[in-house]
């Protein structure tokens, strides 16, 4: 399993190991920007913006799946629940749109509809410009 850490304030002193819901839920909520120091397991620091879809993954909807006897969440079916042990084949569902509080960059993160390949074309549009303003 992927293991990912965050810098935190330039330290050297990191956050982690997270999970990538974890991660994703940092990125909603502004803790992790486009400017963000990340590494992958034992790998070396990179930003936050070169994780293709990144800031697109935390802007799609969340599906959260419950039992329908006791309203437990559980994982999505088919599953058994482990709090009343009903073999579930439909649960009830709920729908959270997300969106990021500290909008990052938009030429990053595009429409939550758009494509990774877009993403990517304009990362390397702006990798570009950016070599040739040196």
């Amino acid at each position: 399993m992927t293991r990912w850490f965050v810098q935190q304030g330039g330290s050297q002193e990191d956050l982690g190991p997270l999970r990538p819901s974890e991660l994703l839920e940092m990125v909603r909520a502004g803790q992790v920007t486009s400017d963000s120091m990340l590494r992958k397991n034992d790998s070396n620091w990179f930003s936050a913006s070169s994780v293709g879809g990144l800031f697109e993954a935390a802007m799609r909807p969340t599906i959260r799946y419950f039992c329908p006897q006791c309203e437990t969440e559980v994982k999505e079916p088919p599953v058994t629940c482990h709090e009343c042990g009903r073999e579930i084949q439909q649960a009830l569902t709920q729908i959270t749109e997300n969106s990021i509080v500290n909008q990052v960059d938009q030429s990053l993160v595009g429409n939550a509809g758009s494509s990774v390949k877009n993403w990517l074309k304009k990362k390397r549009i702006a990798k570009n410009r950016d070599n040739e303003s040196k």
